[in-house]
């Protein structure tokens, strides 16, 4: 026996990961962070100020670093740019596709070479990777609401934005000094504090993905690798044909258990966005819509009236250009606390939940009034 025991080994100690336990740790603490943040931001109260493209007003900060800073948002940027009279956004592309909903004004954009008018209501669409860029040649300004994937992006891994061109009336920050290339174009500029932010393309990068883009498939695939090469090929004829603005006046009023609502944008609707779902709902006046809960949060513009929201049991007011957010999973009802007129929004909703598995909706009561 003791020759025996002499030759059992050891057992090994256990050595314990803690990673079941640190994601749980994260999630309380992400849970308690989206509970603390605001479901209404006042648009009277956001001010515009200035970026590479125009003039914005950020309801929601964009980058991974800024989640959950003052939106409790995780998968959308949501913000609202402005363009003066007879003026133009700045020219830029990015690996996450884009929506803008205008709020008013008319005027055109200009995707990869091509013209597209748009007018208030409608919706453009950014396919991803497109080359764009907003102009107004009226004498009044325009505005739009408007959403990208940012956030997703940078987790991704691409998050590489090219700057083309500046708006026009862009202004190098105080104390900070222009940076020119040979031809006099701005490149960017040297702030106050030493630092050098550079504006302009990647040569080699640009390079890469126009390689990606020109790709293209003859004849019938023979095996699951073809089916891959095929598929780059039909996403790049995807992004050309797919409709880049959708008129609202092709799109129809339902009424349906969560009330009267007109899609614009849906899995069940061609476009140019794969991320985003977008409609207008209506309220009557004194009305309320129905109740509900999905996975995918949702973000809405108010374009008209006053009320409030039922968020999970706790009343959220808004009133016209405010801006309100729905978490992940939040039971939310939205109800006109006019007795005369109707209340009006507009809603972006993420579509990545969709490709996960939860796209749908689960239905809880019916609208009234």
């Amino acid at each position: 026996m003791e020759k025996q025991m002499e030759r059992r080994r050891e057992p090994e100690p256990v050595i314990y990961e803690r990673i079941a336990e640190e994601l749980w740790l994260g999630q309380q603490k992400e849970k308690q962070r989206i509970a603390s943040l605001p479901r209404v931001r006042k648009g009277s109260e956001t001010p515009f100020r200035q970026n590479a493209q125009a003039y914005r007003k950020a309801y929601g900060d964009t980058g991974m670093k800024n989640r959950l800073v003052n939106a409790p948002l995780v998968t959308m940027t949501v913000s609202e740019q402005i363009i003066p009279p007879s003026n133009k956004s700045g020219r830029h592309r990015h690996y996450n596709e884009a929506i803008f909903y205008v709020l008013d004004g008319d005027g055109y954009e200009i995707h990869d070479g091509i013209k597209y008018p748009w007018q208030a209501g409608d919706i453009m669409s950014v396919p991803s990777y497109c080359v764009h860029q907003h102009f107004n040649p009226s004498d009044k300004p325009v505005r739009f609401f408007f959403s990208t994937g940012t956030n997703i992006v940078e987790f991704m891994g691409v998050g590489i934005k090219e700057q083309f061109e500046m708006h026009p009336s862009y202004q190098i920050p105080e104390g900070g000094h222009p940076l020119y290339d040979p031809q006099g174009d701005l490149l960017g500029y040297k702030a106050a504090d030493g630092m050098e932010f550079r504006f302009g393309v990647n040569k080699e990068f640009q390079q890469l993905m126009k390689n990606k883009m020109d790709a293209q498939f003859s004849g019938k695939p023979q095996n699951i690798y073809d089916e891959f090469l095929k598929l780059l090929a039909d996403q790049n004829a995807w992004r050309r044909a797919a409709p880049h603005v959708i008129k609202q006046e092709t799109c129809s009023w339902q009424d349906t258990r969560m009330g009267r609502i007109k899609y614009l944008v849906s899995p069940f609707q061609p476009s140019g966005l794969r991320l985003y779902d977008a409609f207008l709902q209506e309220l009557p006046p004194g009305g309320r819509s129905g109740k509900h809960r999905h996975v995918s949060e949702e973000v809405h513009r108010i374009l008209e009236g006053k009320g409030y929201d039922i968020h999970d049991g706790v009343k959220w007011d808004w009133e016209e250009e405010d801006v309100v957010f729905m978490p992940v999973n939040t039971v939310h009802q939205h109800f006109n606390a006019d007795p005369k007129r109707p209340a009006r929004f507009i809603s972006f909703q993420s579509r990545l939940y969709y490709y996960l598995g939860h796209g749908g909706i689960e239905h809880l009561e019916d609208a009234q009034g």
